[in-house]
């Protein structure tokens, strides 16, 4: 089974979560970290692992997402992620990223998610406008 944390500045994190799960359902070991200014890193670093260790109760796959590559999130993460055999951390989370995994992550085989995941989530990212106007901003 695979869980997911979110870590990111604010509480951005925690309402993406609450946002995608809007739109697929409540889901099973999903998990969010937020950091505010006030927290030292060992303050960040302590909710982490404890979130960390609670997933690993539960599940043996671990997915990170965090906000931006070379963050706060990001570096306080990776020692946690290293010594987990099936995880990953995703940079740029996004609601596309996010729905889709929380819509696969128990049926689908961990690195063909990691795929999905980053695909969709770039995909997402587009400017519509000039769509409609046949290219014409």
């Amino acid at each position: 089974m695979t869980g997911i944390i979110v870590v990111t500045h604010s509480d951005f994190g925690a309402y993406l979560i609450e946002a995608s799960e809007h739109v697929v359902g409540v889901k099973e070991n999903i998990l969010s970290v937020s950091i505010n200014s006030r927290m030292s890193i060992e303050d960040v670093r302590v909710n982490v692992e404890k979130v960390t260790e609670e997933i690993k109760k539960k599940c043996s796959d671990i997915i990170y997402f965090v906000d931006i590559p070379g963050g706060t999130p990001m570096n306080v993460v990776l020692p946690f992620a290293k010594d987990i055999n099936r995880s990953a951390v995703v940079c740029g989370v996004n609601m596309t990223m996010l729905i889709y995994a929380l819509n696969l992550k128990d049926t689908m085989d961990f690195d063909a998610l990691i795929e999905k995941i980053l695909l969709e989530g770039k995909k997402a990212i587009c400017e519509v406008k000039s769509i409609l106007t046949g290219g014409n901003k």
